[in-house]
């Protein structure tokens, strides 16, 4: 569905840092879906282990919008805040990574033809951050 331009090393980040992320939107033949065919598209965010929403993000409608932006030729680009990077598991250790995953979904074409992508990344709980 997209091309990711982050290392395995960047989907590492501090707790509470921003970060940016950036992808191609794309339909299941791989060609890019332009802003102007999109309908819709949300970003649900939660913690993989626990299934708990971060941020408020639950199917949150980030059609330019709510820190996404998408290009006329399909590129999103999600900056990250500060509570998108938030620890959910209080009993983590410190420098333990809890996965956060990152769930868009759009339509286009009259909202008759969907598609999903899905980022998994890592944020790295830091003591005394507050």
């Amino acid at each position: 569905m997209s091309r990711s331009t982050l290392t395995i090393a960047e989907r590492r980040v501090p707790m509470k840092s921003t970060a940016k992320y950036t992808a191609t939107l794309n339909d299941e033949s791989e060609v890019v879906v332009p802003l102007s065919a999109l309908t819709t598209v949300t970003l649900t965010l939660y913690d993989k282990a626990k299934d708990s929403i971060i941020n408020g993000r639950d199917a949150q409608n980030v059609l330019n919008t709510n820190n996404v932006t998408i290009s006329a030729e399909g590129v999103l680009v999600w900056t990250m805040q500060a509570a998108d990077n938030a620890i959910i598991t209080t009993t983590l250790r410190n420098n333990a990574y809890e996965r956060h995953v990152a769930l868009f979904q759009f339509t286009w074409s009259s909202g008759t033809k969907s598609g999903k992508h899905e980022l998994e990344y890592e944020v790295r709980q830091i003591n005394k951050v507050t």
